[in-house]
């Protein structure tokens, strides 16, 4: 499983690529307050849920995929590609933190849970 979450959070990356990225970088520019970082990430970058500041973390939680392949209908849920997402997640706050942090799926709609449940360390 190892092999493949990796191949799997790098797909995520990619998929930041695409026009989230950007987002992150000019936000990353304009401001370096981390509750500002958040409220702009939550008005300017599409995701599944909300972006909450708790002390040293981040959190999220979404009732539903919020994977453009999924809501496409081009694959099925399943938890391998839950994986993605959060290699999504580590490069987008990577760049808005301008910091490594660690991304953990907590729960996951793909794992059978109700919910995904983002927890960003840093």
């Amino acid at each position: 499983m190892d092999k493949r979450k990796k191949i799997i959070e790098k797909c995520g990356e990619a998929c930041a690529l695409d026009g989230s990225l950007n987002i992150a970088q000019k936000i990353a520019h304009e401001t370096e307050n981390l509750e500002e970082i958040i409220q702009k990430t939550n008005n300017q970058i599409p995701w599944c849920g909300k972006w909450i500041l708790k002390k040293n973390q981040i959190t999220s939680k979404c009732i539903q995929c919020g994977c453009p392949l999924v809501t496409n209908n081009i694959v099925s849920i399943n938890s391998t590609f839950c994986y993605c997402s959060v290699g999504w997640v580590k490069l987008i706050f990577e760049t808005l933190l301008k910091k490594t942090i660690e991304v953990k799926l907590e729960k996951s709609i793909g794992f059978g849970d109700n919910v995904c449940e983002f927890i960003i360390n840093f």
